[in-house]
């Protein structure tokens, strides 16, 4: 997976997690739009973004968020990260070594993802949440 990965660029196709109550949301809205690059010095960036960041998203939507991190993604309509990252070829997990992030407590930490290549789509999701998936498209 590293050497499909190294030097490419994907899109997001969606972004997705369910909240308290098990119901599917979407932290930035069904339209979000975001990058994850991976470099060819295995440093990774990601960045995703509401589409319409103007648009305050409700109290009430954001405290029913399983984690703060979601919540405090949403209030700001923006999450962004990178770092050096590796990956786990046996188990399929991408890790990153966050040195930059938008979100304070991300600074320092690893980011686990459990990773999939599917023709031109990557899939994601968090090792600890495993309800918060995104899909990526290739952009060629």
């Amino acid at each position: 997976m590293e050497e499909q990965l190294k030097g490419t660029i994907w899109s997001l196709v969606t972004y997705q997690s369910e909240d308290k109550n098990g119901e599917i949301n979407y932290p930035l809205g069904e339209d979000a739009k975001g990058y994850i690059a991976f470099t060819e010095k295995n440093i990774l960036s990601v960045q995703l973004m509401a589409a319409d960041r103007e648009q305050e998203v409700p109290t009430e939507v954001i405290e029913n968020m399983n984690t703060a991190v979601e919540g405090e993604m949403a209030k700001l309509g923006y999450h962004a990260y990178s770092g050096p990252y590796t990956i786990d070829e046996e188990e399929a997990i991408l890790t990153t070594n966050v040195e930059l992030s938008l979100i304070p407590n991300y600074i320092g930490s690893q980011q686990r993802r459990k990773a999939t290549i599917e023709g031109d789509e990557f899939h994601l999701s968090n090792v600890e949440h495993p309800e918060r998936k995104l899909v990526w498209k290739q952009v060629k």
